[in-house]
């Protein structure tokens, strides 16, 4: 009873932490931004990448120097070096057995020492270079104690591997909370993330079931968890160093802050889903912080589209740029000018955005060099 008490109250102390920031009378620091675009190609070597849907279950090293390309046609992460603008060796995995990842791997993380962080639906585990499973994290897997619904949900390892987190609760019909699962004594903490509550409302159904939900995600990032939904610039983050929940809000001049199209939950036919679906898709969509260690800032894409073919389709978009300080206050921001598509898996690397492209069927990146 006392350990459930301290937990509670943990809670209540962590989710009161809250701050808004708008850009300083000092000045938008983007206000005279430009920048110039080259386009850098990837020597594959003659080997087969799957680039269909983008680099999308892949992921860079902190340091920049390494991709890591997730192919599921052959089960490999291939390991691109991005000094060298090309691929250098293949990882092979098993499928099935007691190495396998199965055939619907979500995302790939690069752990260090050999290791990489593989995520099948609703499972996760280590593996080594050779294959070979060394620690599975599967929530069911754990000797976990908890009556939180859904605690497998988005989660995600902590790069110390001490911890997980994920955002437990009932899909359409509960608020999500923040979890955190000690992986030495398997306790569970929860913590309410109430100023993210709204986004439950983002759901559009019939009288007997819900067809589409906006959700929320998890990133560490410079030991730091993050609570993001692309519908939302606010965030909460959990500081891993201090086990503190701070929760972020923003006042733009730009843009709103959020994606304020009001769905219709219920709807009757198959052509009205289409039609909310296409609204909502026109509404601001927010990726999450990205960090540039050579200026020691976070920066963060806006996109709001301005043509769409369906609501999965976007023909043209407004991009927008914002800029953190190490704190997450808002110091710039910027309507990014003659860009229309929308960036693809960006990330920062030597003070540079890069963003991932693909020129007849071959890996390369459009690499942007700000100046500001």
């Amino acid at each position: 009873m006392e350990r459930q008490l301290a937990t509670l109250f943990l809670a209540i102390l962590f989710s009161c932490g809250g701050k808004e920031t708008q850009i300083s009378e000092t000045g938008n620091i983007l206000e005279n931004l430009t920048y110039l675009v080259d386009t850098v190609m990837i020597d594959s070597k003659e080997k087969l990448f799957e680039l269909s849907w983008g680099p999308h279950s892949s992921s860079v090293t902190e340091d920049g120097k390494y991709l890591f390309l997730f192919n599921s046609k052959f089960n490999q992460i291939q390991q691109i070096n991005l000094d060298k603008l090309e691929w250098e060796k293949d990882f092979d995995f098993e499928v099935e057995g007691p190495n396998g990842i199965s055939d619907v791997v979500t995302s790939t993380q690069p752990l260090g020492q050999g290791k990489f962080l593989i995520k099948p639906y609703r499972k996760m585990g280590v593996f080594d270079e050779e294959g070979v499973k060394l620690k599975d994290y599967s929530i069911p897997s754990l000797p976990i104690n908890s009556e939180l619904e859904e605690l497998e949900n988005s989660v995600i390892l902590s790069k110390d591997q001490k911890s997980l987190f994920s955002l437990p609760g009932i899909r359409y019909f509960e608020p999500r909370t923040l979890a955190r699962i000690d992986l030495q004594t398997y306790e569970v903490q929860n913590f309410p993330i109430k100023e993210m509550d709204w986004i439950l409302d983002l759901k559009i159904g019939t009288s007997t079931r819900y067809s589409f939900d906006e959700y929320m995600y998890l990133k560490e990032l410079n030991e730091q968890i993050l609570v993001l939904s692309p519908s939302s610039s606010a965030f909460y983050r959990y500081d891993l160093k201090t086990d503190s929940l701070t929760y972020h809000s923003f006042v733009h001049q730009l843009t709103p802050i959020a994606n304020d199209i009001k769905l219709k939950n219920i709807i009757e036919t198959d052509e009205e889903y289409r039609e909310e679906l296409s609204r909502y898709a026109m509404g601001i969509k927010f990726g999450s912080p990205m960090w540039d260690k050579t200026r020691s800032i976070y920066f963060r894409i806006g996109i709001k589209p301005t043509q769409i073919d369906g609501p999965f389709q976007i023909n043209s978009s407004k991009v927008f740029l914002y800029v953190y300080d190490q704190k997450f206050n808002l110091i710039g921001e910027t309507l990014i000018p003659e860009i229309s598509t929308t960036p693809q898996s960006p990330f920062f690397k030597d003070g540079k955005l890069y963003s991932y492209v693909n020129v007849e069927d071959e890996l390369g990146f459009a690499v942007f060099t700000f100046d500001f």
